[in-house]
């Protein structure tokens, strides 16, 4: 009989054992199939001049404009949003948005250097309430004199030096003015202005310094970024 009753308890127990065991197997794979959509969110600045070398973004600056883009995805594909709600944010300032509007295009407001809040919400999702924020750096222009030598170190009498400018209200780098100075002389190519050349006296001594200062502007003169650049001129006999 003692048999029998403890028999009956661990056929009732493993049957216990087994149900919660497939209860929670199904309430894994529920938590699995209800997980969140993906966020795609991309964007890009607009009359923010970057060289053509150069394989970052183009970062927002004072004047250019931002547009960013949304996608959303469920279970490894897009969902149709043309009939959701979407309303974008810059630092909870409203932008824009409505009824299926994917992509928006602003204005950042703001002083640089900093970085602005995007944001993007769905309030009236099937699945609830969705939203997403996205930090975007908003920079100065950067003026940087290119000196291809080693240790900033050059030996020939001639001073060559190249101006890259990033991140100014500009499409090209011709829209551009540059300013040199070489130990306070001018030092401009004429026919090429980002390009400064010197001609050191004969006989300079080794160890000299060179001093070479960089300023570059739009044409209204309205943005102007600087750099300055210290080389050693060294007299190899």
């Amino acid at each position: 009989m003692f048999m029998r009753t403890t028999m009956k308890k661990g056929i009732w127990f493993g049957f216990f054992l087994f149900s919660a065991i497939f209860l929670l197997s199904i309430a894994g794979a529920h938590a699995q199939t209800a997980s969140s959509p993906q966020f795609l969110v991309t964007w890009k600045a607009s009359n923010s001049y970057i060289p053509s070398f150069y394989q970052g973004k183009a970062l927002p600056i004072p004047g250019s404009k931002i547009t960013a883009s949304l996608e959303l995805v469920s279970n490894g594909k897009l969902v149709d949003l043309s009939s959701q709600n979407i309303y974008w944010y810059e630092d909870e300032v409203l932008v824009g948005g409505g009824a299926g509007v994917q992509q928006v295009t602003f204005s950042p407001f703001g002083t640089p250097p900093s970085s602005l809040i995007l944001g993007v919400q769905l309030p009236q999702y099937s699945g609830g309430y969705l939203s997403r924020t996205i930090n975007i750096p908003f920079v100065n222009p950067v003026a940087i004199i290119d000196a291809p030598y080693p240790n900033r170190e050059f030996s020939t009498n001639l001073l060559a030096v190249q101006a890259i400018p990033f991140f100014f209200y500009a499409t090209s780098s011709d829209d551009l003015s540059y300013s040199w100075s070489v130990n306070g002389q001018t030092g401009a190519n004429a026919e090429n202005p980002q390009i400064a050349e010197v001609t050191l006296p004969s006989g300079t001594p080794g160890g000299t310094n060179i001093d070479v200062s960089l300023s570059i502007g739009t044409p209204s003169g309205s943005t102007v970024a600087t750099a300055d650049q210290n080389l050693t001129f060294q007299n190899k006999l």
